[in-house]
């Protein structure tokens, strides 16, 4: 009876930690895998870009657009080619501003590109930058994202 007891918690500690383990995104993650970690950092980071912009779609937009042209410095910085890559880019940011996870999907029209390296890149990246808007909460944002990126701040 004691062995059977023993074994039984054994397999039971062996499930929670799998379940755990599913439930647990990587830091950079091709969207459509891990479909249960992504859905639990979207019930974590259910606070939006827009929210800790204040509702404020040009604040949220401005800030959006200067990470992105930060990480194009970055990528031409190691020599990276970014040009006609076309994602779907879910970012996941603590609420002092670091990345905490990066979704990606390349879209159809996107240039091929190594994701192995994508991933890398976007690994090294997410250690360096730090989003200048922060909230008392982690906060997300999904949107379609263009290298390079063309779009530039108007000051009125």
């Amino acid at each position: 009876m004691k062995r059977l007891l023993t074994l039984s918690l054994g397999i039971l500690l062996s499930m929670m930690m799998l379940q755990a383990q599913e439930n647990t995104a990587p830091a950079v993650f091709q969207l459509g895998e891990a479909e249960q970690a992504y859905e639990s950092l979207n019930q974590d980071y259910s606070q939006t870009l827009l929210e800790v912009a204040n509702f404020n779609t040009q604040v949220a937009f401005d800030n959006w657009l200067s990470m992105l042209i930060e990480m194009e410095k970055y990528a031409d910085k190691l020599k990276f080619d970014m040009k006609g890559t076309k994602l779907w880019l879910h970012v996941f940011w603590n609420g002092d501003g670091t990345i905490s996870h990066i979704g990606y999907l390349p879209r159809p029209e996107s240039r091929n590109i190594s994701e192995a390296e994508l991933a890398a890149f976007f690994k090294t990246f997410m250690k360096k930058y730090k989003f200048p808007l922060t909230s008392g909460k982690k906060f997300s944002h999904y949107t379609g994202a263009n290298f390079p990126v063309y779009s530039q701040k108007v000051e009125n």
